[in-house]
């Protein structure tokens, strides 16, 4: 009896299982073949896709490569470029603006001044290698201003190493002593120390700053092999002769002269003209002193003191001239301030030291008796003047201060 329970309760339990797993089944047939609303599938894709990719409205600067180029290795006052392409990966038109910049910088030329999405445009970057700081490495940038609003400025940079295979000797000509009337020849060298396919040519002189070029002439020619040889690791080399003609003012001058070479990147060398000039006309004597200005016929100041209108004054001064026209200079007296008091007189020419020197003698008189009068300068009165006309070509004129008073 309790068996055919048993059995009776396993057949039923089994047909309680079948039943829930059939209609488990027919269930999912059916969920998964249930009609889907049109509508919702598109959803469903744009919302797909936005994960995707996300869309971005407006410019978008795009730099193709680098933002940095690096050149290696260039000579010293090198110049060279290279070209930069920025691109707009954007859906609006995309401009730039040149901003600031330590070097040379050109945007191409567009049909307009926007950039179209998809569409790029060059940016040519030039510079000339200088060194800057003790190093000789070489940086220098270039911005340029867009209006992507997540790349408002991108700076172009352009970076490197400078070499300098191109040397003068000595970098320094020295010319001192000169006389205004006189002009000298000086040498000098340039030596190349990298092996070219070409030897050193100078194919460009530029005379820099104030040089005078019309009074300078320069010669070049080739170093001979054996020339090149007695410098250390020179491959090649020019001679330099300089030629300075007559007629500078005198004092201290330096010219710069650049040198521009056939070598690769065309590398420039400074030569400098170091020098003096002495005055071919200079005043000796008591109570002188110089003080020169420059572009001025003003030579020094000689102070008499105080003068007794009872007694006068009688005294001199010399005029020395030397120079390659100191035999032909001749003085007169053009001006004299104040007449009344100062008379001037010229003594004959005198040679001095073998003729190395010319010896004009100036006499300066105060007669007794003379009105009070006070030409010191500043509060105490206009200072007096001696102005004498010269036959020099270069010093047509010599002015000199005096200082004076007359009195009782």
């Amino acid at each position: 009896m309790r068996l055919l329970t048993v059995l009776l309760l396993a057949a039923a339990t089994g047909s309680l299982a079948g039943f829930l797993h059939s209609q488990w089944n027919t269930t999912g047939i059916r969920e998964q073949f249930r009609p889907i609303n049109p509508g919702s599938v598109t959803n469903l894709i744009g919302q797909l896709e936005a994960e995707e990719k996300e869309v971005v409205d407006g410019p978008i600067a795009v730099v193709v490569g680098s933002t940095e180029y690096d050149f290696g290795t260039m000579e010293r006052r090198g110049v060279r470029s290279h070209t930069f392409v920025v691109r707009n990966d954007g859906t609006e038109p995309l401009t730039l603006t040149k901003g600031e910049t330590t070097c040379k910088c050109t945007l191409s030329s567009l049909a307009s001044d926007e950039i179209l999405p998809g569409k790029s445009v060059e940016v040519r970057l030039e510079w000339t290698a200088r060194e800057v700081g003790p190093t000789l490495q070489f940086q220098q940038t270039a911005d340029v201003i867009t209006n992507d609003p997540n790349n408002r400025l991108i700076q172009l940079v352009i970076k490197g190493n400078i070499i300098q295979s191109v040397m003068p000797k000595p970098e320094s000509l020295t010319m001192n002593g000169l006389s205004s009337g006189e002009g000298i020849t000086v040498k000098g060298k340039v030596f190349s120390y990298k092996e070219t396919s070409e030897p050193l040519e100078i194919v460009e002189i530029e005379f820099l700053d104030e040089t005078p070029e019309d009074l300078i002439d320069i010669e070049l020619a080739a170093l001979t092999r054996e020339q090149v040889e007695q410098e250390p690791r020179a491959f090649s080399g020019q001679e330099l002769t300089v030629h300075l003609k007559p007629g500078l003012p005198p004092g201290p001058f330096s010219f710069p002269v650049r040198l521009t070479t056939n070598l690769p990147d065309a590398p420039k060398v400074d030569v400098f003209l170091n020098g003096s000039v002495d005055a071919d006309i200079s005043i000796f004597g008591k109570g002188f002193r110089v003080s020169r200005e420059e572009g001025s016929q003003h030579i020094g100041t000689l102070d008499l003191k105080t003068v007794s209108s009872a007694e006068g004054l009688e005294t001199s001064i010399n005029l020395v001239v030397k120079g390659a026209y100191r035999e032909m200079v001749e003085f007169k007296v053009k001006e004299v301030d104040p007449a009344s008091h100062l008379q001037i007189s010229l003594g004959e020419p005198m040679s001095i030291g073998n003729g190395k020197t010319i010896h004009h003698r100036l006499s300066i008189k105060i007669a007794p008796d003379a009105k009070q009068i006070n030409r010191r300068g500043g509060n105490l009165g206009t200072p007096a003047r001696i102005l004498l006309e010269t036959s020099h070509p270069f010093l047509k004129e010599v002015s000199i201060e005096v200082l004076v008073s007359v009195a009782r």
